[in-house]
């Protein structure tokens, strides 16, 4: 699969800088031939037809809502690209991410990425200076690590857990059967937006129960008190990670 990663922002105005820091930082991984790493800067014209053919277009830029905690990852819903303002609001000198998609869809027809992301960063600092708030810096190492295993590396070795709207991580039969079955607790380790789920070998050592909830064996831990604010319930992202002998949930 075709893909671009386009970085936007300006790297002398401090937290705006975050999309050519994740170019940067992906640089450094190494780029595999499918590939194809943008920094956009601030010139959105220039990323149009940097998309072209490309079966993935990502875009990684700041944002200040003025709700989020600085370091916030938004990943803005397909549905809401589908809405984004027409080309006729664009112009020369004032050309983002979403005015880039609009002329993009209009200019590059059937070269139009069959799929587009795009992520976005609550800064905390947009004064003139070069480097990031240490909440936004680490907000793009662990996007950096996230985009580098899913697309990079080509390793899409993720499950689908649910964060129901009572606080508990459902964890499905498979997935339990596999990896907890020795055990019905678990500690959870918050780590930036990932929570760390890790059987213990026995339930003396204390921890957090791992409930089964039905009888398909689908089982869920209770995590209200540990969540950071502002993240919503619903499906979530996961995968096994055999180095540390744990389940990695994505909160994002």
């Amino acid at each position: 699969m075709k893909t671009v990663i386009i970085g936007c922002g300006n790297p002398v105005r401090s937290d705006d800088g975050v999309g050519p820091r994740l170019i940067r930082l992906l640089w450094e991984k190494g780029v595999p031939p499918n590939v194809k790493l943008v920094d956009g800067g601030t010139s959105g014209i220039d990323v149009v037809y940097h998309m072209q053919g490309s079966d993935l277009a990502i875009f990684v830029d700041a944002c200040y809502t003025g709700e989020g905690e600085p370091g916030t990852i938004y990943e803005v819903p397909a549905q809401e690209i589908e809405e984004l303002p027409s080309r006729e609001e664009a112009n020369l000198h004032s050309i983002k991410w979403f005015h880039a998609i609009a002329l993009a869809k209009f200019l590059l027809k059937e070269g139009y990425p069959k799929n587009i992301r795009v992520f976005l960063i609550e800064g905390k600092n947009f004064s003139v200076g070069e480097g990031l708030s240490a909440e936004v810096e680490e907000a793009v190492n662990y996007l950096a690590r996230k985009l580098f295993e899913e697309v990079m590396e080509g390793k899409d070795r993720s499950v689908e857990v649910e964060l129901t709207e009572e606080g508990y991580i459902k964890i499905p039969a498979s997935i339990a059967k596999e990896k907890f079955s020795g055990s019905m607790s678990v500690l959870v380790l918050p780590r930036g937006m990932d929570f760390y789920i890790i059987p213990l070998p026995t339930d003396r050592q204390g921890g957090l129960i791992l409930k089964r909830i039905n009888s398909k064996g689908d089982r869920a831990v209770l995590v209200w008190e540990l969540l950071p604010p502002g993240v919503k319930p619903g499906p979530k992202k996961a995968f096994w990670n055999e180095e540390e002998k744990s389940l990695v949930v994505s909160l994002l």
